[in-house]
Order: structure tokens, then C-alpha cells, then sequence
């Protein structure tokens, strides 16, 4: 037993203390409103990233889970950020490469060259869960607004829940209770394969089901109420790539 709590003591002692994301928090804190909204301009005029991506690229990868996620979801969106803020101004982040910046641009995060891409589905994706896609932030208005608090590993999963319910309460979807209608986002139908949460609503089934089971989870008493007894018209919603600046 000695051993062993040695072992573990020695195992936290090696593993490099996580990157203070307390740069990236000072320019979500000066540059993104309440609704998410980034002030490219101001991002682009003062280069406030720059320090911060340095570092993201120098930093150890850390062994510990939690706070890989978290500087994983850091770097996701300030390299986002920033991409869009070298290139302002910029209706949408689709006229960048085609439509095909997240595999055309690489970046180095934690010593290793990565597209965004493959820190969504290769890092992210496969370690956490369907709250992932309210963390990350595509610089786009159909995308979750992006969240102005930093990720941090200490409380990592009360963040990931609180992005969760942020997003189903705003453009996770749309209710017309006159149309007795509701559109679901897009991401839904994307990635599918990441919400699963409880029975479908009556009359849904698919991934429309389970997108709207899901996003009854993360709602106020009020939503989930009327999603959970279903009853309505279902589809997915046009997906809006407009910049989502100030």
C-alpha cells in the first residue's frame, strides 16, 4: 500500500503544472459581451492573444484528464478567436480557405501541430461527452455563444453542465408554440452519435429524439416540461455561419 501512495505522490509531483488560463480570461473579459459577441476589431488592434497562443504551444501536455480537457477547450476557442481577428474584417469564418479552415490550418497546442478538427473529434470528442459542443465556439451565431469563463480543470465539469444549459436555453433550438413547431441545431444531426440522454419526446424518434431528450435534460422546468410531453412538428434549423462580432 506504501508503494503504491508513493507511486501516485510521485505521479502528481511529475505531472507540470496546468497553464493559467488567466490571459485568455482577460480578453473574454475585456472583448466578449454577455450574449457572446467578440470584439474582433479590439482583438486584432492590441494582439492580445499573442502571448497567450505562445504559451499554449510551449505548454506540457498535462497527464491529468481534466486538465487536458481544459486547455484543450482554452486553445479551441482563442485559436478561433484569433484566426478570425487576423483576418477581420470577415463576414463568416466559411470564406476563409473555402470553408475549410479547421483542416487546412495547423497549430501547435501542447508541442503538437493539430488542426482544430482534430482537436474537436480526435482530443476532445472521444474522452468527454455531448456538453463538448457547448464548450467550443465556431466564431459563427449558429454555434453556441462562446463562454466567458475560462476552462479550468478544478471545476471542469460544473462549467461543461453550466455551457450545456446556456445553450439549451438560447440557439440549441427554436419553439413556435403558435406553429406548434420546433427546429432543432443543426450540431444535433452533425454529431449525433454524442446525445443520448433519456426517453424521446412522443412523436420523435432519430436523432431529432434523442437531440430533443438531451436538450430537455440541460432546460429549465418549463422547457423540459413541453419537450418531454411532445406533441409538435420537428425538423432542424438553417444553420447561420455569420460571424458572431460585435
Amino acid at each position: 500500500m506504501l508503494s503504491l501512495l508513493v507511486a501516485s505522490s510521485l505521479a502528481l509531483a511529475l505531472d507540470p503544472p496546468a497553464l493559467d488560463p488567466a490571459p485568455w480570461q482577460a480578453v473574454l473579459t475585456a472583448h466578449v459581451d454577455a450574449a457572446g459577441r467578440v470584439d474582433y476589431a479590439a482583438v486584432k488592434a492590441s494582439g492580445a492573444l499573442d502571448g497567450y497562443l505562445q504559451a499554449v504551444a510551449a505548454a506540457p501536455l498535462p497527464q491529468d484528464k481534466a486538465q487536458r480537457i481544459a486547455l484543450w477547450i482554452n486553445a479551441y476557442n482563442a485559436l478561433t478567436v484569433d484566426l478570425v481577428a487576423d483576418n477581420w474584417p470577415l463576414g463568416s469564418i466559411m470564406e476563409l480557405d473555402g470553408g475549410k479552415v479547421w483542416d487546412t490550418r495547423r497549430f501547435v497546442v501542447a508541442g503538437e501541430s493539430l488542426t482544430l478538427n482534430e482537436l474537436e473529434h480526435k482530443r476532445l470528442r472521444p474522452i468527454t461527452d455531448g456538453r463538448i459542443h457547448a464548450a467550443l465556439n465556431c466564431a459563427s451565431k449558429g454555434c453556441p455563444a462562446l463562454p466567458r469563463t475560462a476552462f479550468d480543470a478544478a471545476t471542469l465539469d460544473t462549467q461543461l453542465s453550466h455551457a450545456a444549459r446556456a445553450w439549451a436555453s438560447s440557439n440549441a433550438l427554436v419553439i413556435d408554440k403558435t406553429q406548434g413547431s420546433v427546429q432543432v441545431s443543426r450540431i444535433f444531426e452533425w454529431f449525433a452519435e454524442d446525445f443520448t440522454s433519456g426517453p424521446h419526446p412522443a412523436g420523435t424518434e432519430g436523432a431529432l429524439g434523442s437531440a430533443l431528450a438531451w436538450i430537455a435534460s440541460y432546460s429549465n422546468a418549463e422547457q423540459a416540461e413541453y419537450l418531454r410531453a411532445g406533441g409538435f412538428g420537428t425538423g432542424w434549423a438553417e444553420y447561420d455561419w455569420k460571424v458572431n462580432g460585435r
